[in-house]
């Protein structure tokens, strides 16, 4: 990785190729999409704007040309890249101006509540758009006998999903941008600066003002039932399952503990995800208040 890294930042041209080669194989496989935001994300955070305005747009002309030549088409491959590429490069941005982790993760959760307000004010019903759009994608008639079910059972499955698509689509948005941030992060440390992405994980916090706003979202959201503030609520709670992992990890570090129980942490999370996350969010909210790593560091000295 960290020779991808180097590779990455041997020029404008190389960087370009290899971005745009890893988001026509995330079109497929959406890891590579991550690595291609992350190149992104970390030529931002060495070269600054100009220098990723010299990346992004030849990037971008390879992933189209090489789009269409492979699928004929050249929207997906340039809307991919307005995905994958935009956020990261704004929320990079703030990283390197501020020089705050804190405040590009805050960054972030705008970008994916924007992203949530935009499609509620301009679709005016997103769950009849949704709805649409999953029919066209997973047409019941043709999918009931694979899945040895009634086609009504489908779309009334899609019914249910379809208002929840805002807040699921901008979550997602949000947990592959802060994912491909803090792998450039670490890429720029491990170039740069061995072990110092570490030590800045291990510390994030993001504030009591963030940790209220998200607790209040997500108790309104359970009571309103509301699909607008549904999706707000699934932003900031996908912003603070990431203060958790921080949390989590500070707190391994500060007692000394085995790295296993990292590890079984995330095995955890891949067989419980729903449980592990809420668990890592409310982590992350307690944290505001009570600063569990401080104490944890207090009480192993």
């Amino acid at each position: 990785m960290k020779a991808l890294a180097a590779w990455t930042m041997r020029g404008p041209m190389q960087a370009a190729v290899l971005s745009a080669s890893a988001l026509l194989v995330g079109i497929a496989l959406p890891p590579f999409a991550w690595l291609s935001a992350a190149m992104m994300a970390l030529v931002m955070l060495s070269a600054g704007p100009a220098g990723a305005l010299r990346v992004a747009v030849p990037a971008l002309v390879i992933s189209v040309a090489g789009g269409w030549l492979a699928i004929g088409s050249p929207y997906v491959p340039a809307l991919t890249a307005l995905a994958s590429w935009l956020p990261v490069l704004l929320v990079a941005g703030v990283l390197r101006t501020t020089m705050r982790l804190d405040l590009a993760l805050a960054a972030a959760a705008v970008v994916g509540w924007v992203i949530v307000l935009a499609v509620h004010a301009v679709a005016g019903d997103p769950a009849a758009l949704w709805q649409g759009l999953l029919e066209g994608m997973v047409p019941a008639e043709r999918m009931a006998p694979d899945f040895d079910t009634d086609p009504a059972r489908i779309v009334e499955l899609i019914g249910r999903v379809a208002p929840l698509m805002t807040g699921l689509v901008a979550a997602s948005t949000v947990a592959s941008c802060i994912t491909a941030l803090f792998l450039a992060r670490w890429w720029q440390a491990a170039l740069y600066n061995p072990g110092g992405f570490r030590g800045e994980f291990h510390q994030l916090r993001l504030g009591q003002a963030a940790a209220m706003v998200t607790a209040a979202l997500m108790a309104l959201s359970a009571l309103t039932e509301a699909p607008l503030v549904f999706g707000l609520a699934l932003v900031a709670g996908v912003v603070y399952l990431f203060q958790g992992l921080a949390v989590v990890h500070g707190l391994v570090a500060a007692r000394g503990m085995h790295l296993g129980w990292l590890v079984g942490m995330y095995v955890l999370g891949v067989v419980l995800f729903l449980q592990m996350a809420l668990a890592l969010i409310i982590i992350g909210i307690v944290d505001a208040w009570v600063d569990l790593r401080r104490r944890a560091g207090q009480t192993s000295d």
